[in-house]
C-alpha cells in the first residue's frame, strides 16, 4: 500500500497539469458563450491567479489534513469544479468553476507535490520530476481535449479529466485511511551544496523579476497555443500536433533543469539556456505569424505563398510555440533550485511561495494581454514583440544578479 501511494500522488499531479492544455478549450468557449478572444483568455488568467494563490495557502491546509488528505480533498475538489464546468449554462458561471475552482485546486496539488519533492534529498532530481509531471498532464489533455472538441464534445471533452481525479482521489483516501495527518516536513539540504544561510532581500526581488519576465511568454503560448495556430490557418491535425509538442516541450524543460549539476551557477546557467530558447522560438514564430498574414502579397508586391509554402510557415510558426514552451519548463524548473540554493531548510516554502506570486501577475497579464492585442489587431505579431521585450529584460535581470551575488548571498 505504501508503495502504491507515489503513484497516485503522481497520477494527481498529472491531471492537475491538465491546466496547461487549457488553449485546446479556447475555440469551444467562444463558440458556446459568443465571447471574444480575450475574454477566452481572461479564463486562464483568473486559473492562474487562483493557483498562485493556493500555493501560498497550501502549508495551512497540510499542516491541519496532511499533505495526502489535502491532496486527495483538493484532487475531489478539481473532479467537481471540472465536471460542473463542463455544463455550465452561462460563460460567468464557467469562469468561476474553472478559473477559479479547478484553478485553486490545481494549485494545491502542484504544492503538495513540490513540497514533497523538496524534502527529499535527492532535491535536485526530484524537484524537475515532479513539475515535469504536472507538465505532462498538458502533453496529455491538450491534444486530447483538441480531438474531443473537433469530435463536436464541446466543452463536455472535460469529463475525462474530472474521472480521472476523482479516482486518484478516491485511490489517496483509501491508502491514507486510518493514518495520522502528518504535516509537511522542511526540506532537506542535498549533500555536499553550497547552500548557506539566507541574507538580502535583494535576492529575492530579483528572483520574483526573473520569474515574472521569463514567463511571460511560455504562458502566452500555454494559454493561446490553439488559437494562434488556428488563425495561421492549420489543420486540425497540425494544431494537435503542435499542442501535443508544447506540452511535451515544457515538460521536457522541467526535466533537462536536472543536467545542469549542483554547483550555485548551474540554476543560473539555465535560466540563461531557458531565455535563449524563447528568443529563438519567439524569432521563429514571429516570423512565420508575420510571413503568413502578408502572404497574399499586400506586403511585398508580388509574394504569394502556395499551399507548400502555406504549410511551411504552419510548420515554423509551430516549431517557435514549441521551442517557447521548452524555455519556459526550463525556467519552470530552475527558478525553485534557484531559490533553494540561497535559502535555508526553513525559510524555502515560504519564500519560494512568494517567488512564486511573480508567476501569478504574468499569468494573469499574458493571456489576457495577447487576446487583447489580437481583438485589435486581428494577429499576434504585437503579443510575440511584447514577449521579446520581456525575455530580454530577463536575460538583463539574470546577468545582474549573477554580477551582484556574492559567493554567501542568499535570501533573507
Amino acid at each position: 500500500m505504501q508503495a502504491t501511494r507515489p503513484l497516485v500522488r503522481l497520477i494527481a499531479c498529472f491531471a492537475a497539469g491538465a491546466l496547461y492544455g487549457w488553449s485546446a478549450l479556447t475555440a469551444p468557449l467562444q463558440t458556446g458563450f459568443g465571447v471574444s478572444t480575450a475574454q477566452a483568455g481572461l479564463v486562464f488568467s483568473l486559473a492562474l491567479i487562483s493557483f498562485t494563490g493556493a500555493v501560498l495557502l497550501t502549508p495551512l491546509l497540510t499542516a491541519r489534513l496532511g499533505q495526502d488528505r489535502s491532496l486527495a480533498l483538493a484532487a475531489l475538489l478539481a473532479g467537481g469544479f471540472t465536471a460542473v464546468a463542463a455544463v455550465a449554462p452561462t460563460f460567468p458561471l464557467f469562469a468561476g468553476l474553472f478559473g477559479l475552482g479547478f484553478g485553486a485546486s490545481s494549485g494545491v496539488i502542484y504544492a503538495i507535490a513540490l513540497s514533497l519533492a523538496a524534502t527529499s534529498s535527492a532535491r535536485r532530481v526530484l524537484t524537475p520530476l515532479s513539475v515535469a509531471t504536472f507538465g505532462l498532464g498538458g502533453a496529455v489533455f491538450g491534444p486530447l481535449w483538441k480531438t474531443l472538441v473537433a469530435a463536436d464534445w464541446g466543452l463536455l471533452a472535460l469529463l475525462p479529466l474530472s474521472v480521472l481525479l476523482v479516482l486518484a482521489s478516491g485511490g489517496l483516501l483509501l491508502l491514507t485511511r486510518g493514518a495520522r495527518p502528518q504535516a509537511p516536513r522542511e526540506p532537506i539540504a542535498a549533500a555536499g551544496s553550497a547552500e548557506g544561510p539566507a541574507k538580502g532581500i535583494g535576492v529575492l526581488a530579483l528572483i520574483w523579476l526573473i520569474l515574472g519576465a521569463s514567463a511571460f511568454a511560455g504562458l502566452m503560448v500555454l494559454g493561446l497555443a490553439a488559437k494562434i495556430m488556428d488563425v495561421s490557418g492549420a489543420s486540425v491535425a497540425l494544431t494537435s500536433a503542435v499542442l501535443a509538442g508544447v506540452a511535451l516541450a515544457n515538460t521536457s524543460g522541467r526535466l533537462s533543469a536536472a543536467l545542469f549539476g549542483v554547483q550555485r551557477s548551474s540554476a543560473v546557467r539555465a535560466l540563461l539556456v531557458s531565455c535563449t530558447l524563447t528568443l529563438a522560438g519567439i524569432l521563429v514564430a514571429g516570423l512565420s505569424s508575420f510571413l503568413s498574414s502578408n502572404s497574399g502579397g499586400s506586403l511585398i508586391p508580388g509574394l504569394w505563398l502556395g499551399p507548400e509554402m502555406g504549410l511551411g510557415l504552419g510548420l515554423g510558426l509551430g516549431l517557435g510555440l514549441i521551442l517557447i514552451a521548452g524555455g519556459y519548463g526550463l525556467t519552470a524548473s530552475a527558478i525553485p533550485l534557484l531559490t533553494a540554493q540561497h535559502s535555508t531548510p526553513a525559510l524555502f516554502q515560504r519564500q519560494y511561495g512568494l517567488i512564486f506570486t511573480a508567476w501569478g501577475v504574468a499569468g494573469f497579464i499574458a493571456p489576457w494581454l495577447a487576446g487583447r492585442l489580437f481583438d485589435l489587431r486581428g494577429d499576434f505579431q504585437l503579443a510575440f514583440a511584447v514577449a521579446a521585450l520581456t525575455t530580454l529584460g530577463s536575460v538583463a535581470l539574470i546577468l545582474l544578479f549573477r554580477r551582484r551575488l556574492r559567493p554567501d548571498a542568499a535570501l533573507s
